[in-house]
């Protein structure tokens, strides 16, 4: 019989990227808050704590229990862990990931829609975890594989939908705040069409495995399959995750690569670090500088949420742009 090589399976592949990306991140990003880093460190660590108890139940049914029926009847404790933890890190790691988003829709969101907007995500958000909790608890209760069709309806199902859910709200709650930030600029609306890109393909991939993973547990309660792509569910939200933090450079150097053939008007700003040689005690140095740095400045302060007023982001544009 052929040997089968495990090194480039789909999940390996996202456990790799995941690494890989977690190392480009402190990497680039040093100068990131303690926060953030400690929250992407976190997630890693998560994560690789799942892939240590997946490989511990596929060596004890492939490697040690290979031909013996008796290892099929009931779980090892490292399957019902590493199922617990499969979905339990998943469910902790989709709502860290979540609760960062949310953040992000709470600080863009204008305060009229702010808190209703954020409870309904949060709701949902808190809902998925709840009712991961309630999936782990049943798999340990059965324990048989034969019994694992009667927890379908009971958390299986619910945890599903409530994944689903939040993930689309999180997308379309993105989508919207980002649409009307829209500005007069088209590199500013150019920057704000990919995050929405961005969002939407998150959605739907996490969406998509979240679907499918329901339908084949729902079908086949009693065969791994359902646990193969729980395996991927983890990864894709993890490696999301990274991916939006990394992408900040190649969104600003694009932005910059874009705007320097479109405008070559430039003003004058004070900069109190540059002083010339002769200059009066307490003079400010006037550099020239590039008014599209400035606007991609201001741009990626809508973004951030330090003006969320549309029409204040213009004015300071204009001004800038038509300062002597």
């Amino acid at each position: 019989m052929e040997a089968i090589d495990i090194n480039d399976t789909f999940g390996a592949m996202l456990v790799g990227a995941l690494v890989t990306m977690a190392y480009f991140y402190f990497m680039t990003y040093p100068q990131d808050s303690p926060r953030i880093k400690s929250f992407v460190g976190l997630i890693w660590t998560l994560d690789t704590v799942h892939v240590v108890f997946m490989c511990h139940a596929i060596h004890w049914y492939l490697i040690a229990g290979f031909g013996n029926p008796a290892h099929l009847v009931e779980g090892t404790w490292s399957l019902f862990v590493s199922i617990a933890s499969s979905i339990m890190i998943n469910v902790i790691i989709a709502f860290l990931v979540q609760c960062f988003f949310a953040q992000r829709i709470h600080g863009l969101c204008p305060k009229p829609y702010k808190w209703w907007m954020t409870s309904v995500i949060g709701s949902m958000v808190f809902a998925h975890f709840c009712f991961g909790l309630e999936t782990v608890g049943q798999f340990f209760v059965k324990k048989e594989f034969s019994r694992l069709n009667e927890v379908n309806f009971v958390a299986v199902l619910p945890f599903g939908i409530t994944a689903i859910l939040s993930d689309i709200l999180i997308a379309v709650g993105l989508c919207l705040l980002l649409e009307r930030s829209r500005t007069e600029f088209a590199n500013t609306n150019y920057l704000i069409k990919t995050l929405i890109g961005y969002a939407i393909t998150r959605c739907l991939l996490t969406s998509l495995m979240a679907v499918v993973e329901v339908i084949v547990f729902v079908t086949k309660p009693t065969s791994f399959y359902s646990f193969a792509i729980d395996f991927v569910i983890g990864k894709l939200w993890s490696n999301s995750l990274l991916a939006s933090l990394n992408s900040r450079r190649s969104l600003r150097d694009t932005f910059n690569r874009k705007d320097s053939g479109t405008m070559s008007t430039g003003f004058r700003v004070a900069s109190p670090e540059l002083s010339t040689t002769g200059a009066e005690p307490g003079q400010l140095n006037l550099v020239r500088v590039s008014a599209n740095a400035y606007m991609a400045y201001f741009g990626f302060l809508i973004i951030s949420r330090r003006y969320r007023d549309k029409a204040k982001v213009k004015v300071l544009m204009k001004k800038l742009v038509h300062a002597p």
